[in-house]
């Protein structure tokens, strides 16, 4: 009897530590799996990667200059400070050609492998690819396109964008007075393109010049001979053209003004401030007034500063300084950003960081500020004269303009 009850108690007491072992090998099992669950997208122990669709073909291809000047920065902060946290940031862009499919197509494959979203650019292309964003629920810095997409958008949607932007309206508006006050303009055409972009500049203008527009010259994006809109202004009689267009397009138009022999002032939309566009638009270009939405290098000190050191990594962006500082502002909200996310970066922690961001200011760009309640972090603007040489001169100083949302 005794042997038996020996061996039954062995028997139980080697069942007992089979199950210990198995309990505490399923234990080990559970404890790691939260480890690996909470691992954020896009991010890795030595690198954090953030993503962005824009064009580098098609007629607003000089605008892809923005991702390779953002993409130029994160090399910067990666070797001259290490990275942000430890890790390096790495870009992930991607072609669009400025056609809202393939911008899809770019946020469909990017969502689940990059921490965020910088720069996504083109009114039409935002416009038709928010709401996928939201789903996808990728936080995204500095959209670039019409800010009135985003007056009234559910909240619980807004909430994953953080947008730096000056309002076509309202730009439409200052040109127009500038217009009429400053360069006593008595008839003005506007030529634009046909989308939200250009209709929101067309209908600021004509808020305020009302009849003194004599010409609404719209354009497609697939228009390639601008023959017949040049001809229309010439047969306005306007001695005043205010462009709302993409760099390519409108380029080829103010060569076929030039052709036919009109040579009316020229106001650009912000978007076309651009020394590029002295290539693009010719000799007509020489003294057309741009709008001013940063700190231009050879307008701040400070900026030429940051700018000389960063191009030294991509020599080429020292000609597009505008459009290279638009890109550099974004990688320092990037950058600033993540530092506020801390060490274990989430994309919740990350839009905590960015609603706490109050007069942000950085030495390219103006103050900016976000909140719960607030998504329009800057409506500023300036007005710029160019000069064939590529020089720039202020003629209006930065105006703070009220943020929309």
């Amino acid at each position: 009897m005794m042997k038996v009850g020996i061996v039954r108690q062995n028997k139980v007491r080697g069942f007992s530590s089979f199950l210990l072992s198995f309990f505490l090998a399923l234990s080990l099992v559970f404890v790691q799996i939260p480890t690996s669950a909470s691992a954020e997208v896009g991010v890795e122990k030595d690198k954090i990667y953030i993503g962005t669709s824009m064009p580098f073909s098609g007629p607003a291809a000089s605008w892809g200059i923005v991702a390779k000047a953002m993409e130029t920065y994160f090399k910067y902060v990666n070797e001259k400070k290490g990275g942000v946290h430890g890790r390096k940031i790495e870009l992930l862009a991607r072609d669009d050609g400025y056609v809202p499919a393939r911008m899809r197509a770019n946020i469909e494959e990017l969502h689940n492998k990059v921490f965020a979203f910088a720069g996504l650019l083109g009114t039409a292309n935002v416009s038709a690819n928010r709401d996928l964003v939201a789903e996808k629920k990728v936080p995204t810095i500095m959209p670039l396109g019409n800010v009135r997409m985003w007056v009234g958008y559910p909240k619980e949607k807004l909430r994953y964008f953080f947008v730096v932007y000056t309002d076509y309206y309202l730009e439409g508006k200052e040109y127009a007075n500038f217009a009429l006050n400053d360069l006593k303009s008595q008839k003005i055409a506007v030529f634009y393109q046909n989308d939200d972009y250009g209709e929101n500049g067309l209908k600021g203008v004509k808020e305020v010049a009302k009849d003194k527009v004599v010409a609404e010259i719209s354009h497609e994006l697939q228009d390639t001979d601008f023959s017949v809109h040049a001809q229309k202004v010439k047969d306005s009689g306007a001695d005043t053209v205010i462009i709302y267009s993409n760099p390519r397009q409108a380029g080829s138009f103010v060569k076929k003004l030039a052709e036919i022999g009109v040579k009316p002032k020229i106001i650009a939309s912000f978007p076309l401030a651009d020394p590029v566009m002295i290539q693009l638009g010719g000799d007509l270009w020489d003294g057309a007034y741009v709008g001013g939405v940063i700190k231009l290098p050879q307008l701040y000190p400070e900026s030429k500063k940051i700018f000389d050191e960063v191009v030294k990594y991509n020599p080429d962006l020292s000609k597009t300084p505008f459009l290279t500082l638009y890109g550099i502002l974004m990688g320092m909200v990037v950058e600033e950003a993540l530092l506020r996310t801390g060490k274990e970066p989430t994309r919740e922690k990350l839009i905590q960081a960015l609603e706490g961001m109050k007069n942000f200011e950085t030495p390219v760009g103006f103050p900016i500020t976000f909140g719960k309640d607030r998504r329009h972090g800057a409506n500023v603007l300036a007005i710029w004269k160019v000069s064939k040489d590529g020089k720039y001169e202020e003629i209006k100083p930065v105006k703070f303009l009220e943020p929309l949302f």
